[in-house]
Order: C-alpha cells, then sequence, then structure tokens
C-alpha cells in the first residue's frame, strides 16, 4: 500500500509543499473504493517535520504534531506496528467497525534514496490477519496432533515390546534366582525361605513340619564311570520322579550336587512324613536308562521336625543332614533325626541341665561392648553381650548355650535375668553420673511373649531407671517366626519408651513394608557387609544403600564388625551414625569399659 497506492501517487516535491486539491480527493477516492487492496480505517501520510501532509480526517491535513516514537522508527527507515484501537472519539464509529486495529508506520522512499522523505501512518483492520492466524493456527495444532499420534503410536509399540522383553527377562533372572540351573528345581535359597515360611504357618497352627535331606547311594560312581554329562542326564531324571512321589504341598529342591531337599509342612503326624519319604525312596527304584544302560539309583533321607527338633531352619537342615548320614550309614533308606545322633547332643544336653543351675547361681556374666558415634568417637551406648562363667569349663561364649535355651525354652528366663542385670548395672553408672543406652538382644519366643512388655515394666519400676535407657535388638527371622502378633510386643515395647532395633539387617528376608509399618527406631548393618567394605565394592554399595533406605525412613544406622580405620573412615564418608567393633573396643566387663570410656570422653549427666 505504502510503496504501489500512496507513494505511486506522491513525489518528494509533494511532500514539501503539500498535496493540491485534486490529488487530495483522488486519494479520498481510492481509500473509501479499496483500491490498495485492504480497508483502511485511517491514514496519514507525514513529512519529515511531522507535517500531516494527507489524512482521510480532512481537517488534520496541514498541521503538524510531536513525532511518537513508532513515527521516528519509520522516518528513520524502519517499519513499526502495534495493536490498538483509535483514541480519538470522533472514531467511536470507525472502531464499531472496524473493532482491533493493526497500526502500522511505514517509510516513504522515493527512487534510489535510502533515507526516507516521510512516513504513512495506518490503522487497519486486524480481523482478517486474526482470521488467518487462526486457520494457520488450526492447521499448525491439527498437524501436531497427528505426528504426536503416529510418534505416541510408535513409541508406545517400542515401549510395550521393551516392557515385555523386560518383565520377561526379570521374571527370568528371577526364576534362575531361585531355582536350580540343571534341575529346575528349587535351589538352597528358595528351600530354606519355603522352610521358614512353613515354620511360621506351623507355630499359628500348632502343627510339625518336616525336613528331609535326601542323598543318591554311590552317585560318585557313576560320575567317574560314565562322566558327569551322563551323571547331570541322572539328576535331571531323578526331580520328576521326587515331585510325583510327594504331595502337592510339598517341596522338592537340589541343594547341590546329588543331594535333594524334601519339605512336608502342616502334618500332625509323623507317620505322614514317613510314608512321603518312604515312597520317594521307593520311586527311584525302577531303573534310569542312561546311554543305553539301566541304571539302579538307591536314596538316603534325614528327616528333622520342627518343633521337636529344631525351631529355625539352620538348626532343622543340620539335624536332617546328621539323620541322612545316619541312614546312608545304616543303608535304611530313612531316618529320623535323635539326639544320639549328634556327636555333640550329648554335651549340648548336660548345659542345658548346668545352665538354669546357672542362673541360679549367678553364674551369668555380662559384657558389653561400645558403640562410638561417627565421626566424633565419642561413646554413647553399649551393646550387652551374657557369657557363661562355668565353674569347670571356664567363660562360655553364647554360640554354645544360646541356641539350646531358645530350642527348651529357657531362653525366656535367660533373657529376664540379662535383662535385670543390664538394668542393675545401669543404675550403677547413673548414680556414678555415666549416662549410656544399653541394647538387649530379644530371641523370637521372646517376641512372641504377649506378656514380656509388662515384665519389662516391672523391671524397669524396680531400678528406676528411665525407658529410655533401655534398647531392645531383634533380628529379621525373629520377626518374620509371626510378623503380626511380634508387631503388637513391640508396639508394647515402644509405647514404654524403649528403642527397638533391627539386629543383622540385609541377611534375613524382611521386605521394606514390614520395615515400614514396624515401630523401629534403628538399624544394625550386618557385619557381613562391613568388614570388608574398604577392600569390596559390592559390599561397600550395599552398605551406602542401606544407610541412604535409614536415612530416608528416619532411622538410625549402627554398622557392626568395624575392625579398621579404613571402613571407620568409609562409614563417616558415607553418613552412617555409630560403629561397633575392634576398631572401638571389644565386649568387656563394667570396671574395663569405664577406662575406655574415660578415653572417648563419655557423655555425662550435668
Amino acid at each position: 500500500m505504502a510503496d504501489l497506492g500512496v507513494g505511486g501517487q506522491l513525489s518528494p516535491t509533494s511532500l514539501q509543499r503539500g498535496l493540491s486539491q485534486e490529488r487530495v480527493k483522488r486519494l479520498d477516492r481510492s481509500i473509501k473504493e479499496g483500491r490498495f487492496g485492504a480497508q483502511v480505517a485511517l491514514i496519514k501520510i507525514w513529512d519529515r517535520t511531522g507535517r500531516i501532509v494527507y489524512s482521510n480526517k480532512s481537517k488534520e491535513i496541514g498541521r503538524r504534531f510531536p513525532i511518537s516514537s513508532d513515527l521516528r522508527e519509520a522516518l528513520d527507515g524502519d517499519v513499526a506496528n502495534e495493536l490498538s484501537k483509535l483514541e480519538d472519539p470522533d472514531n467511536a464509529v470507525a472502531n464499531q467497525r472496524f473493532g482491533q486495529l493493526l497500526e502500522v508506520y511505514v517509510p516513504l522512499r522515493f527512487g534510489g534514496d535510502e533515507k526516507p522523505k516521510g512516513a504513512v501512518e495506518l490503522y487497519l483492520p486486524f480481523q482478517p490477519v486474526a482470521a488467518v492466524i487462526r486457520e494457520d493456527t488450526l492447521k499448525l495444532y491439527a498437524l501436531l496432533f497427528v505426528g504426536l499420534s503416529v510418534l505416541y503410536a510408535i513409541l508406545f509399540r517400542v515401549v510395550a515390546r521393551a516392557s515385555r522383553k523386560l518383565t520377561r527377562a526379570a521374571a527370568e533372572r528371577a526364576h534362575q534366582a531361585l531355582h536350580d540351573a540343571l534341575t529346575d528345581l528349587p535351589n538352597r535359597a528358595l528351600f530354606r525361605d519355603r522352610v521358614q515360611e512353613a515354620i511360621a504357618a506351623a507355630e499359628r497352627n500348632g502343627t510339625a513340619v518336616a525336613v528331609m535331606i535326601m542323598d543318591l547311594d554311590r552317585f560318585k560312581e557313576i560320575n567317574d564311570t560314565l562322566g558327569h554329562h551322563n551323571g547331570d542326564e541322572l539328576l535331571c531324571n531323578v526331580g520328576p520322579r521326587l515331585e510325583r512321589a510327594v504331595r502337592t504341598s510339598d517341596t522338592v529342591a537340589r541343594l547341590g550336587g546329588d543331594e535333594f531337599g524334601l519339605l512336608v509342612p502342616n502334618i500332625t503326624d509323623r507317620s505322614v512324613a514317613e510314608r512321603i519319604a518312604r515312597r520317594a525312596v521307593e520311586s527311584l527304584e525302577a531303573p534310569f536308562e542312561i546311554q543305553g544302560l539301566n541304571l539302579e539309583v538307591e536314596a538316603s533321607i534325614g528327616a528333622a521336625f520342627f518343633p521337636d527338633q529344631g525351631t529355625d531352619v539352620d538348626t532343622l537342615l543340620q539335624r536332617a543332614d546328621v539323620a541322612m548320614y545316619t541312614a546312608k550309614r545304616g543303608h535304611s533308606g530313612y531316618v529320623e533325626y535323635a539326639t544320639e545322633h549328634d556327636a555333640y547332643s550329648f554335651t549340648r544336653l548336660r548345659l542345658m541341665t548346668e545352665l538354669r543351675q546357672a542362673m541360679d547361681n549367678d553364674e551369668l556374666v555380662i559384657h558389653y561392648q561400645p558403640k562410638a558415634a561417627l565421626p566424633t568417637g565419642k561413646v554413647t551406648s553399649v551393646e550387652a553381650l551374657v557369657r557363661w562363667q562355668h565353674p569347670e569349663r571356664g567363660l562360655i561364649p553364647p554360640c554354645d548355650f544360646i541356641p539350646a535355651a531358645e530350642n527348651t525354652g529357657a531362653i525366656k528366663t535367660l533373657t529376664l535375668d540379662v535383662i535385670d542385670k543390664v538394668l542393675s548395672q545401669s543404675y550403677a553408672w547413673r548414680n556414678g553420673g555415666i549416662r549410656l543406652k544399653v541394647s538387649v538382644n530379644l530371641s523370637a519366643r521372646c517376641l512372641l511373649d504377649v506378656e514380656l512388655p509388662a515384665t519389662i515394666y516391672q523391671l524397669l519400676r524396680k531400678w528406676e531407671v528411665p525407658p529410655s535407657t533401655l534398647q531392645f535388638e531383634v533380628t529379621e527371622s525373629s520377626i518374620m517366626a509371626d510378623p503380626p502378633r511380634v508387631q503388637t510386643v513391640l508396639e508394647k515395647l515402644r509405647s514404654l519408651g524403649i528403642e527397638i532395633a533391627i539386629d543383622d539387617f540385609g541377611t534375613g528376608y524382611f521386605s521394606l513394608s514390614n520395615l515400614k509399618n514396624l515401630p523401629v527406631d534403628e538399624i544394625k548393618i550386618d557385619k557381613l557387609f562391613v568388614t570388608r567394605m574398604a577392600a569390596d565394592h559390592h559390599d561397600a554399595a550395599i552398605v551406602q544403600s542401606t544407610i541412604d533406605l535409614a536415612r530416608n525412613l528416619n532411622l538410625r544406622v549402627v554398622a557392626e564388625g568395624v575392625e579398621t580405620k579404613d571402613v571407620w573412615e568409609r562409614l563417616s564418608e558415607l553418613g552412617c551414625d555409630l560403629a561397633q567393633g575392634a576398631y572401638i573396643g571389644c565386649p568387656s566387663e563394667p570396671d574395663e569399659l569405664l577406662d575406655l570410656l574415660a578415653k572417648r570422653r563419655v557423655e555425662r549427666i550435668a
């Protein structure tokens, strides 16, 4: 419009002298008839002095106005534009007719001049422009929608295919982790897990569990004669026969080599387990055809029963193994565990008889192992560890009598005796100005005693010791014995003000949901991961992950088995709260502990 329409009817001279009436009328007709290609609400032609040479508002022709910033841009050679409305009241009709306007300032040049001789100020209806924008925008949205839909469909197929592959791979890895690669039977880890579940169910239902270990007789001869490949083929054929011989609720697992495990849960009569074991032995009597040879295979099975012969997985497996070797030696096929089969049974039985007398004679002594805060090294708490000062055998470590005490039920009396001694010592320490939190281990049997919190409360009142002085450590396996019942006991203890810690964290089958729901204040990382973390990056990663987990759950972290300065410094870097181990101090009697505390600035009561 500026170049062809307006500029075509002007000259530099007409800008300087003004337009004749004839040219003014000609421009008026062009604007009214729309010859410039667009409707015009208002047009002004300016010279460089700010004088209006032409306007379709005739009364403005010849007048001078201050040069606005937009007009100055046009006179300097640039195009300026903005959306506006005509503010002049005389333009009310124009505003109603055109609506929002596009205000444009365009430089006027003539010939080859670079510097504009004037400028054109135009007010054009914005509605046609907006309509084109809307049309283009809708087209763009449509293209985007179609493109994104196609992209989403492609990505959905790619992600779905990848997800299916990952799901299958994860399922395969989980299956491989819990099953034997050769026979596809459950492996030792899964077998232990199922034994633990069977024990927990049996405790709730008042039933028994049979854990059996089966070993093939003279399997080494087959391996040596026919080769390991044929030996593996024989093992693969043994599994299906055993599975057909047991009930659907039973478990057949390969524990390693030619050793198989059989789990018979939820039984009320031991004869059921014996019948199943006999059927398993008989299922192997039919010859196996290997390399054209008919091989006759015999097996020996040993069984141990929960709860009479063991209350935990390790004890049951150990005693079933003892019974299996007894069956192998006697060629009897099947043998139940008996104490006379165990070379150490007489010693253990005598110890249990003497243990009750030891508690009456005050032969149990408590040693205390310090826990130091990282990185200050200040000892703030200790763990109470029971020892038996036997009059003939000397100092007996807990591993020699605690398992037997748990199996016989004496563990409850022993635990209460330990707690009584610990509170007595705490009372003496506090009177001496020493404040230390003391942790005591609780067994599974103690955690199942719903009267335990009331008994602990009476002991606290007896010694006038604050509940915050006491902390109980429980293992993952003891919690899983009966989670609802254990949680009730722990919540009652926690309501008294006693802290709860998870001992040997990371070595059991503890789920994060259990950890989230239990009233726990502290977790202790098992020394299995801590001892070599400075040299083994896998152990270090496990420790760091456990510390991060505890931080997110607002729990304190204690690292067990700290034996070197390198491990201490590494734990400090990872943000561990407390450390326990030989580097801080070994378990010692109270007097020896005081010497250590004096060196490590024990926290004292004001």
